[in-house]
């Protein structure tokens, strides 16, 4: 029974890299910590909609500012949906679901991930994919922010925004996190 598991297992997983493109199918499907180990295995993990079953927003609505996010949703992982506060605790994990002006069509992911004890913006993984005809700098597919806070785009345009989570009344997080779904 366990190598026909095996079998159905990587049949699925060829299956999906050959849809989203080249990379492992090695991915473990943790379902409270995405995978920051590039875009392949973090879309297939959105894909498999792990994340749907945390702590999320009643719906979807206008980004709140500075967020330039526009039309989204939020879920909290576990640990950060419980987190009280000082730090968030390494594992603590966001999924904003990106939708097209009308909130009627998810076009889009932001994500992140405290991936080691710490408040400065490497020790938080980022990644984010928006349409192709999406102002934002990105890549072929889409990738805006692909990896650790402390360098490239993740640094630059997620962590030169985040750095400002806790700031002000209107937001409920602090430590780079904006939006803590209770």
């Amino acid at each position: 029974m366990q190598s026909v598991t095996k079998f159905v297992a990587g049949v699925c997983a060829l299956a999906l890299s050959s849809v989203l493109g080249c990379g492992t199918t090695d991915v473990v499907m943790d379902p409270q910590t995405p995978p920051t180990s590039g875009r392949v295995d973090i879309e297939a993990w959105l894909s498999a909609g792990l994340y749907k079953s945390w702590k999320s927003e009643a719906a979807v609505h206008a980004s709140r500012s500075p967020s330039p996010h526009g039309q989204n949703r939020i879920f909290s992982n576990t640990l950060l949906s419980t987190a009280g506060a000082g730090e968030y605790p390494v594992g603590a994990a966001s999924v904003k679901e990106l939708y097209n002006d009308a909130g009627t069509q998810l076009n889009g992911y932001a994500v992140f991930l405290h991936t080691k004890a710490g408040k400065t913006g490497d020790t938080w993984y980022f990644y984010e994919r928006v349409p192709l005809d999406h102002p934002a700098p990105h890549d072929t597919y889409g990738v805006v922010a692909d990896g650790a806070g402390g360098s490239g785009p993740a640094n630059t345009i997620c962590v030169g925004c985040h750095q400002a989570a806790g700031s002000d009344a209107a937001h409920s997080g602090h430590d780079f996190v904006y939006t803590q779904v209770k």
